[in-house]
C-alpha cells in the first residue's frame, strides 16, 4: 500500500515539471484577436474551439470564405443582372465605357464576338488597408480578368483570376505578385493574408455595385417636371 502512495505521488510531481518546463517557444492562439475589417459574410474556423481555465470556450481566429468556382478551383465573383429594359447594344456599350473608365489604364480589352455580346478585359483596382472608418492607405493593386456577356435585357458578369501585387519597395525592388488562392491557403501567415482577402472582398463587392449602376438605364426627365 505505502508502495503504492510513493509511486502515485512521484507521478503527480513528474506531471507538474512538464506543465512547468513547458517549451515557451510552441505555438499558442491569440485569444484576444480582433479584426475590426472583418465583414458580415460567412466565415470558417482554424480550428476546434479550446476548453480555457474557466470552461469557457476560447473563440479561434476565423478565416473569411471567398466565393470559389467549383469548376476552376478559383476565387470568381460573378451574377446575372436581369434589366428587361435595356437592348443587349445598349448594354455592351456601357460595359465598355465602364471597363475603360474604372478598370486601369493601358490594359488590353478583348471583343470576342461581332455581336457585341461579349467582353472581357485584364483589369486592375487599387488596393488598400483600412486602418478604420476614416484611414486607409494604399498596398498596391489588384489585378484580374472581368468577363460580362450580354443579351436583351440581361447581363452576366464574371471577375477572377486575382493577383495582388504590392507597393514598389522604397529600395526600389520589384513589387510580390500573389494570387488570392496562395493567400486563402497558406498555412502561415494566416492573420496578415486573411486581412489581404478581407480588404479585397471590400473593393471587389463596391466594384461590382458601380458597375451594376453603370449598368442601369438613365433616368429620363418628367416633360411635365420642368
Amino acid at each position: 500500500m505505502k508502495k503504492s502512495i510513493v509511486t502515485i505521488v512521484i507521478c503527480m510531481f513528474g506531471f507538474l515539471g512538464i506543465a512547468q518546463n513547458q517549451d515557451p517557444n510552441s505555438p499558442v492562439y491569440d485569444y484576444n484577436y480582433t479584426d475590426s475589417t472583418q465583414t458580415t459574410h460567412d466565415s470558417t474556423s482554424t480550428g476546434a474551439p479550446v476548453e480555457d481555465s474557466d470552461g469557457m470556450a476560447a473563440k479561434m481566429y476565423q478565416r473569411v470564405i471567398m466565393p470559389f468556382d467549383s469548376s476552376t478551383n478559383l476565387i470568381t465573383y460573378s451574377g446575372i443582372m436581369e434589366q428587361e429594359e435595356s437592348g443587349s447594344d445598349s448594354l455592351y456599350a456601357r460595359a465598355k465605357r465602364f471597363a475603360e473608365k474604372n478598370l486601369g489604364k493601358g490594359k488590353e480589352m478583348y471583343e470576342i464576338d461581332k455581336r457585341n455580346q461579349k467582353l472581357v478585359v485584364n483589369g486592375s483596382i487599387p488596393a488598400f488597408a483600412y486602418i478604420n472608418k476614416y484611414n486607409k492607405k494604399s498596398i498596391g493593386k489588384y489585378q484580374f480578368k472581368i468577363t460580362i456577356l450580354v443579351k436583351e435585357g440581361r447581363y452576366k458578369y464574371t471577375l477572377t483570376n486575382f493577383v495582388h501585387e504590392s507597393e514598389i519597395s522604397a529600395s526600389g525592388g520589384k513589387p510580390m505578385r500573389n494570387y488570392f488562392e496562395y493567400y486563402n491557403n497558406s498555412t502561415t501567415n494566416i492573420q496578415s493574408y486573411d486581412k489581404v482577402l478581407r480588404y479585397a472582398d471590400k473593393d471587389i463587392k463596391e466594384t461590382i455595385q458601380m458597375l451594376q449602376i453603370a449598368m442601369r438605364e438613365p433616368k429620363l426627365s418628367d416633360e411635365d417636371d420642368w
